[in-house]
């Protein structure tokens, strides 16, 4: 009896391994061969012919049978099991339509805001003759921008965000800028109207009643006892006895007793240092400390005091400086 042999497991392995090494070998080999394609073109230009191996050609087979099935699994997978995320997409909706709105929103407002800085401009040339509004103080660190401003064209709802959040900071700092440079010009206004409001304005008497008979400054003595005249520190208005004398400001009454030669006489004391006087009076209609308005009636024409006829004695003063021409504040209305 023969006997028989028994291949060990290593042995198997070579063998295989061979095999594969020479199918490999095979493949390799006629991969390399050259597969030849004839352009044949309509003119009479020469023919082309284009080489190409057995294994190139072999790959870009399986590469465009692979695109091919890859196409076609995912136009099923979107045809049939691809589900849409309506929320996400409704919300994506909102915000698009959202920023669209603010993008709009701040063309308007960039021509709310320059027409704003214009009419700044003229406040503050109107409130301090010529200082500008570029002039003042600025505050340009208060915001600063978090994107850079892209000149292309949007293609998305992210550089749309960023020029919407560009835009309205600049607005920001602008507004910024505006807001004290306006204020400054409005308190400074506000103060000029209420000394304006506060100082004496117009004549003592009502419109048309009593004739000016003696000016603010030197003039002769009424009297004829100074030879060399007088400094007259008002404005004198001849009107019948028992006339109503009117307040030409308002204030708090402070004086009605006689003051030198001015006989009978109302003091008002107005802010920011100003006061009136009111000489000759015949009878006093407030006491002291009554508080008064442009326009109320404080006492009657008389002829207390040194006087030679019925009249009013005004006169305007600051403080303790020289008394001063009545006339430009009778002028200011």
């Amino acid at each position: 009896m023969a006997e028989t042999y028994v291949t060990t497991a290593y042995e198997r392995l070579q063998i295989a391994h061979l095999r594969w090494k020479k199918r490999l070998q095979k493949w390799i080999s006629r991969s390399r061969e050259k597969v030849s394609f004839v352009l044949i073109p309509n003119d009479e230009k020469p023919l082309a012919q284009i080489e190409i191996s057995v294994g190139m050609l072999g790959f870009l087979f399986g590469l465009s049978i692979s695109l091919v099935l890859l196409s076609f699994g995912l136009l099923l997978y979107f045809s049939f099991f691809f589900e849409r995320n309506l929320s996400l997409e409704k919300k994506t909706e909102t915000q698009l339509v959202s920023f669209l709105f603010y993008d709009l929103l701040s063309k308007d407002l960039r021509e709310s805001v320059e027409e704003l800085e214009s009419m700044t401009e003229s406040l503050n040339l109107l409130a301090w003759e010529e200082i500008p509004e570029k002039e003042m103080i600025t505050q340009d660190y208060l915001l600063k921008e978090e994107f850079r401003k892209d000149a292309s064209e949007l293609d998305s709802n992210l550089l749309l965000f960023q020029q919407v959040v560009t835009t309205y900071t600049q607005f920001g700092v602008r507004l910024g800028n505006l807001v004290p440079n306006f204020q400054n010009a409005i308190d400074y206004l506000s103060m000029r109207e209420s000394i304006f409001y506060s100082m004496p304005r117009g004549r003592p008497l009502k419109p048309g009643v009593g004739v000016v008979t003696s000016t603010f400054g030197y003039r002769s003595d009424p009297f004829g006892i100074l030879p060399v005249g007088e400094y007259h520190s008002g404005i004198d208005f001849a009107a019948g006895e028992g006339t109503p004398i009117y307040a030409t400001g308002p204030g708090i009454i402070a004086v009605d007793t006689a003051v030198g030669g001015l006989g009978k006489s109302v003091r008002i004391n107005h802010e920011n240092g100003f006061f009136t006087l009111y000489g000759h009076c015949s009878l006093i209609l407030v006491n002291p400390g009554d508080r008064v308005k442009r326009g109320d009636k404080i006492a009657l024409v008389g002829q207390t005091g040194k006087a030679t006829g019925a009249h009013v004695h005004y006169e305007v003063r600051i403080g303790l400086d020289a008394p001063l021409d009545p006339e430009e504040y009778i002028n200011l209305d």
